[in-house]
């Protein structure tokens, strides 16, 4: 069932599938945690329905973003969020498979990505429309990474949200194409859990020097979403 929701910013709108993928807490979190910086050219890859293209050009400095999705399906309903709040000037979707894409290579300040979060094989997933953005199953990390590192110009930033289980291999596979983690933050559910998921910064062409945030809390202990998250949580 396509269905739209609001995301309570401009007044702006976003169709989704609920029989596919619909966004979370993560590509809040993302979104965020990509502007905390300044970009002007921003690139979103596998942007599903679009969540994260229309959150980064709700950022006044943001001159142009776009995503980059390889279902037509999500494609479409991406670009039908675009019309609908009139950002077409800013904001393109582009349907093609990242690892062919057509964008111009060193022109990016800022890519991000949610990317499929399990091996092959692995992890839970509910339906068979869930599969691609949960398993690496049409594209690998070091695929989307190798995306990055091409559209970048030096010192643009690479940032994605991921598994815990995940930050070694996922660290490196950066690393090894020239996007260096330099900022670090985990995720918890509650101040007394173990952190569900990290957001990384990485830097094209930068020195080797990791910079850990605190940790970043969501719900006290009454299950109330703390200060923090509440400060960006726009949905």
């Amino acid at each position: 069932m396509i269905r739209l929701d609001d995301l309570f910013v401009h007044g702006w709108k976003i169709y989704q599938d609920t029989e596919s993928f619909c966004f979370g807490t993560d590509a809040i979190l993302l979104g965020a945690f990509a502007a905390e910086k300044r970009f002007a050219k921003a690139v979103d890859l596998g942007c599903g329905t679009g969540i994260l293209p229309l959150l980064l050009a709700s950022y006044p400095c943001a001159e142009t973003v776009c995503g980059v999705e390889i279902s037509p399906h999500s494609a479409e309903l991406a670009q039908k969020s675009v019309d609908l709040n009139g950002i077409e000037d800013r904001v393109k979707i582009l349907c093609e498979d990242l690892r062919n894409t057509t964008l111009s290579a060193g022109k990016a300040d800022l890519v991000t990505c949610n990317p499929p979060y399990f091996l092959p094989g692995t992890g839970k997933v509910s339906s068979e429309k869930k599969e691609s953005a949960r398993r690496e199953e049409t594209c690998t990390f070091e695929d989307i990474a190798a995306c990055a590192a091409r559209l970048l110009k030096f010192g643009g930033r690479f940032c994605f949200v991921h598994k815990p289980e995940r930050l070694c291999h996922v660290s490196a596979v950066a690393s090894s194409l020239g996007l260096e983690p330099k900022v670090l933050r985990f995720i918890y559910p509650k101040a007394d859990r173990s952190p569900e998921l990290f957001l990384m910064e990485c830097k094209k062409g930068a020195a080797a020097g990791l910079k850990v945030d605190p940790p970043f809390v969501l719900y006290d202990e009454l299950g109330n979403e703390t200060p923090t998250f509440q400060a960006i949580h726009r949905f």
